[in-house]
This record gives structure tokens, C-alpha cells and sequence, in this order.
């Protein structure tokens, strides 16, 4: 395996409003965390609300820049990259976001979603293409003519990943895609994207606080806590012999019954 995505002793400090100092001194989201992605696999970034795994997330593709630490893709230091870099960045490391509806512009139509992203790198598609990507979601042609009004929260992240596909990249970052929709529509997209890695090669770095769901679609795991990795290891490790207390926890605290399929 090579790897797609290393993350060197990274950082992020965000200054904060105040007196005592604080504005001086900042809050450290994210402190000096190391991780990687191999090509082809998934890993789950897991922790409670407020560990920093989402601002660790955004650091992977640039949406957030360290405050210290290298983020490297395909070996790159995206620090390092002029214009023309950033392009190919955002063509190899899409993103999946939470809340499908905040994610996608109310006033524009799925294909003109989908084409959007074609347009920003200067590309042009068919509507044959744009049929056979929301095809690969389990969507049908008519959604390119739907408002995100007009579709469920389910059908509105199928179109986020068909949105995060359009470009065929090399890894996708999921933050936490299935915690604003109900267990039996959480249960479809996951294996969709589970569908995604296998059939296509695709790697993920799975974002979630629930560890039943990191469990089930992620071959290693990394635990965070405070702004720190705690532990990390097989997602067949994590859950037969935890070590540290934070990850004892999220595996006492997960239920025993899987997602259903």
C-alpha cells in the first residue's frame, strides 16, 4: 500500500476573545496529532463533540490551515502548493459534510450541483455522465432536475456523494455523513460509501462519534480525545482490547446490535 494522506504532529490554535490573557494564548483545538491513510483503506477518526476531530478533518484538505505540523497527499505538503496545486488537491480529496441540506445550494438544481463542479476545473460534462454518477449513488435521471426541497435527507447525501465523486478522487473525508438522518437511511449510506471503497478503490477517512458506526466501516481506528490521538489501532483491536480509558468508554457505550443493513 502507499499512502494518500499523512498527517505530521499537526496543531491548531485558535485565538480567542477575552482579558486574563486568553486572546494571547488562544485554544488549541488540535494538538500535535500524527495519522495516515493508505491508499484504498478506511480509517475512523473517532471522539466525543469537541475533540477536534472536525478541525482535523478540514486540515486534511486544506479547508483549515495548521497553526504547526506538514499535511501531506500523494506525499505533497499542501503548505506547498501554488494555485495550480490547490486545484489538484480539490480533485483528489473531496469532502462528504454532515447536514446534506446546509451543503448544497437551495437555489440550484442537482445538475446544476453537479455541473458546478466540473465548471471549477474547467471541464465540461454530459448529461449522460451526470446520469451514470447519480446512478452510482443509487439515484435515478430525475433527480437532475430537483431542488434539495424536493428530496429527503437520504436522497440529498446521495447527491453530496455523487457531488464528491464527480472528479474521481483518490480519497474522501466523510464528516460525520450520517448523524443528521434517521438509523435505516444512516444504514444505506454507509454501506453505500463501504460500496464505494471496495468497488472503486477509494480512500476514507471516516469522521464520527459513534463508534458502533466506526466499528462497522472502517479498518483501523484512531481514537481522539482533547485535541490528541489516545489510541489507535484495527478496528477488530480497538473493540476486543481497549487501552485507554477514553476508548474503554466509547466501547462500553456502544450498542452490542449492528446497524441494519
Amino acid at each position: 500500500m502507499s499512502t494518500i494522506l499523512e498527517m505530521t504532529d499537526v496543531s491548531k490554535r485558535y485565538r480567542t476573545a477575552g482579558g486574563f490573557g486568553r486572546g494571547r494564548k488562544g485554544f488549541l483545538a488540535v494538538d500535535g496529532v500524527s495519522l495516515h491513510v493508505e491508499r484504498g483503506e478506511a480509517l475512523g477518526l473517532v471522539g466525543e463533540s469537541g475533540s477536534g476531530k472536525s478541525t482535523l478533518a478540514r486540515m486534511a484538505n486544506g479547508l483549515v490551515v495548521p497553526t504547526s505540523g506538514t499535511v501531506r497527499t500523494d506525499g505533497q505538503d499542501i503548505a506547498r502548493l501554488g494555485r495550480r496545486g490547490l486545484r489538484r488537491l480539490r480533485r483528489n480529496v473531496a469532502m462528504v459534510f454532515q447536514d446534506p441540506l446546509a451543503s448544497l445550494n437551495p437555489l440550484q438544481t442537482v445538475r446544476q450541483t453537479l455541473e458546478n463542479v466540473f465548471h471549477a476545473h474547467g471541464e465540461t460534462t454530459s448529461t449522460a455522465e451526470l446520469v451514470a454518477l447519480l446512478e452510482s449513488v443509487g439515484l435515478g435521471a430525475d433527480y437532475l432536475k430537483r431542488y434539495p426541497h424536493e428530496a429527503s435527507g437520504g436522497q440529498l447525501q446521495r447527491v453530496a456523494v455523487a457531488r464528491a465523486l464527480a472528479l474521481k478522487p483518490d480519497l474522501i473525508i466523510a464528516d460525520e455523513p450520517t448523524s443528521a438522518l434517521d438509523v435505516s437511511v444512516r444504514a444505506q449510506i454507509l454501506n453505500l460509501l463501504a460500496d464505494l471503497q471496495r468497488d472503486q478503490g477509494i480512500s476514507f477517512l471516516h469522521v464520527s462519534h459513534d463508534l458502533a458506526v466506526i466499528r462497522l466501516y472502517s479498518d483501523r481506528v484512531a481514537v481522539m480525545q482533547r485535541g490528541r490521538i489516545v489510541e489507535t489501532g484495527s478496528s477488530e483491536e480497538i473493540f476486543r482490547s481497549p487501552q485507554h480509558p477514553c476508548t474503554r468508554a466509547l466501547v462500553e457505550a456502544t450498542p452490542e446490535a449492528e446497524l441494519p443493513a
